[in-house]
């Protein structure tokens, strides 16, 4: 696995969507990798090992923005002539660049390993923009990842609002021109995210609040929408039931989840929905009414415009996965 994980990593200048199962000795589920355009590659993997897996990064000598998200699980890894050792975990993303990522790294067994690594050439990115992207000159491209003030390297939680767009990267198909460019839309908004990270000034005054209150705030709204799925109350109602206003509910949920209220809810009605799709004697009505939609082509026209393919073929999707 180690040499076929390696080989597809180099896969920069083909246009391709390769699937490959993890070998019986390994442990369960699936890699793939994915490159909708030249510069730009994404490898994802869904997976459970059976015992700890080493691996040693080939030499890539060219400059490369890398970002990788753990959705679950462990990895370990290094990079050679850095004496930092690096750890991602589940929940966490990362952002790095380098010249020269030859290394080596463990993924630990246990828990199954769910990320989404994205690979892309610098130029690749800048030719997105018509004007010379200063903040790309910002990134010293002959330093290495490591710790310190001006280290090329960024490790924060993953935002809610994010697992959203993971979860169509992990699930939607790049075989056709317009699957690759709706992948690509997906990365941009994934690097956009992280570029304005850096193009905010570290000492930008923040206007002052209660952290803690709001993080309590947002988690009771969410306990009421979720008990309430089929009959969310209206924004009002939820805040009245709160104790608080509107205006104080909607900025604390756009701090803590990147989102709206009713953004959050949707994203947690269509998880809901994923799920009951894998018990195919529940027909699509069946669950829309679950949900809270009152028409099954309600619940059919959300779900499409949320992950860009319909219920049905997303049901059919689970069940060719299964049959492998």
């Amino acid at each position: 696995m180690e040499d076929l994980y390696f080989q597809q990593l180099k896969c920069f200048n083909d246009c391709h969507d390769r699937s490959f199962t993890l070998p019986a000795q390994q442990g369960t589920g699936y890699f793939r990798s994915v490159c909708p355009r030249k510069g730009m590659l994404l490898y994802l993997e869904d997976y459970r090992l059976k015992r700890d897996m080493p691996v040693n990064v080939g030499s890539m000598y060219r400059p490369l923005l890398n970002l990788c998200y753990c959705i679950s699980g462990r990895v370990d890894w290094t990079i050679n002539s850095t004496a930092e050792p690096f750890i991602t975990k589940g929940g966490n993303c990362e952002m790095f660049m380098t010249c020269f990522s030859s290394g080596a790294g463990t993924h630990c067994a246990g828990k199954p390993l769910v990320m989404v690594n994205i690979m892309i050439y610098p130029e690749l990115l800048q030719s997105y923009f018509d004007a010379p992207l200063d903040l790309m000159c910002r990134l010293d491209m002959k330093k290495l990842p490591v710790t310190g003030a001006k280290a090329v390297y960024h490790k924060y939680k993953i935002p809610g609002f994010m697992y959203r767009i993971l979860k169509q990267v992990m699930q939607s198909p790049c075989l056709r021109p317009a699957d690759r460019l709706r992948t690509q839309s997906m990365v941009l908004e994934l690097v956009a995210y992280h570029l304005e990270r850096l193009d905010t000034p570290a000492e930008t005054p923040k206007v002052s609040r209660d952290v803690n209150i709001e993080i309590d705030l947002v988690n009771q709204a969410k306990s009421i929408l979720k008990s309430r799925m089929q009959s969310p109350p209206s924004l009002r109602h939820l805040a009245q039931l709160l104790g608080t206003n509107e205006t104080k509910l909607k900025r604390s949920f756009k701090a803590e989840c990147g989102t709206t209220v009713y953004g959050y809810l949707t994203s947690r009605r269509m998880q809901i929905a994923c799920d009951l799709l894998k018990d195919e004697n529940l027909t699509m009505s069946h669950i829309g009414h679950d949900l809270g939609y009152s028409e099954r082509t309600h619940f059919s026209r959300a779900f499409s415009r949320y992950y860009g393919i319909s219920p049905s073929q997303y049901r059919l999707k689970l069940q060719q996965l299964t049959r492998r």
